[in-house]
Parts: C-alpha cells; sequence; structure tokens
C-alpha cells in the first residue's frame, strides 16, 4: 500500500514475506496472489481487481483502484 505503482518481482514478495529460513517456490507466490485476489474480489464493492500482474515482472496494486 505505501507504493502502489511499484512492481514487485516474485523475489522481493517472498524476502519481504517469508523469512530466510525457509525456502519457497517463486510460484508459491502466484498461489498466494490468486488466492489474496479472489478474498479482494469477494469483498470488493465495484468488483475491480486491484492486483495488476506485470507479465515477467511481477505484481502491483493499481493505485487508480485503491
Amino acid at each position: 500500500m505505501e507504493n502502489p505503482d511499484k512492481v514487485f518481482s516474485r523475489i522481493e514478495l517472498i524476502k519481504k514475506i517469508w523469512n530466510d529460513n525457509v525456502e519457497v517456490e517463486v510460484r508459491t507466490v502466484d498461489v498466494h496472489i490468486t488466492r489474496l485476489r479472489k478474498a479482494l474480489l469477494r469483498h470488493s464493492i465495484d468488483n475491480i481487481d486491484v492486483i495488476k500482474t506485470v507479465r515477467l515482472a511481477g505484481y502491483r496494486l493499481n493505485a487508480s483502484k485503491v
């Protein structure tokens, strides 16, 4: 939320979310993003996806929708 238009790579997200002593596959991020996206859409009034997938780069929050 602090950097809504910044694209975060899967590796950056792993480093920010999981401890260094936990081994996490990069595809795990995709699974968690999918679950988070579904949960946010379920509670959204206007049914707008606020998580933007940036192809070959990662994910970002769509600042105009937050």
